[in-house]
């Protein structure tokens, strides 16, 4: 069985769920035990990303091959709220619930719902088309979202109304950044962003772990 991401539930360390290449396992006595609480149907079932929702400490959101799951009780029952018009939008790769607003990567785009998962609108230019890799909330200032997506990190000032690319693999390189060792590229050609995350203490310092290596960001 492989795992495909653990998540630990916000101020409950014992609690921990995994997604595998089918289903969503979950412990609550810090991994000594545990039980399915998932098991996704159809011809892609892997959990890709898991996700608790930081406002709520019963809703868990899971990712999957075939669609976004949403349990309201802490894993106990699950029920899907989205599905994509075609096998990419379907492939679920990120989520993030952050004050009531919802940013669900796919492969084919980014997805948002303002109303928990009752409604979705689907960005426009590049952030429509490509996959998304990676979503990241600025947790200190809601209005701010980053995407790391196979064309690069993009960045939205009001809850992803708006999108400005502010990273590709032309950024400025460090002297010893371009040492010959082979890269993984994606897609497109371009290489691969792997992880986005920001520090929890300073919000503007921001992590990209990437084929060419952790890139780092001070001002945003």
């Amino acid at each position: 069985m492989n795992l495909n991401v653990v998540v630990v539930e916000p101020g409950n360390p014992k609690s921990i769920c995994t997604g595998s290449n089918n289903a969503v396992f979950k412990s609550e006595d810090s991994g000594q035990s545990w039980r399915n609480v998932l098991s996704v149907k159809g011809q892609n079932r892997a959990v890709n990303f898991l996700a608790f929702d930081e406002q709520d400490k019963n809703a868990l959101y899971a990712a999957t091959g075939n669609g976004l799951f949403y349990s309201d009780s802490q894993g106990k029952y699950w029920r899907r709220i989205f599905t994509g018009k075609n096998y990419l939008e379907n492939d679920c790769t990120s989520i993030v619930a952050f004050r009531s607003v919802i940013y669900l990567g796919t492969r084919s785009g980014l997805f948002i719902s303002r109303d928990k998962g009752r409604s979705w609108h689907k960005s426009g230019g590049k952030i429509g088309k490509n996959q998304i890799l990676a979503i990241v909330c600025n947790k200190k200032i809601s209005d701010i979202v980053y995407i790391a997506s196979n064309e690069g990190v993009f960045k939205s000032r009001d809850k992803g109304e708006s999108w400005a690319i502010i990273f590709t693999d032309h950024a400025v390189e460090s002297s010893n950044s371009m040492e010959e060792v082979p890269e993984e590229r994606n897609e497109t050609g371009s290489f691969c962003i792997r992880c986005i995350s920001t520090d929890p203490d300073y919000p503007d310092r921001i992590y990209l772990a990437t084929s060419r290596g952790i890139y780092k960001s001070e001002d945003a």
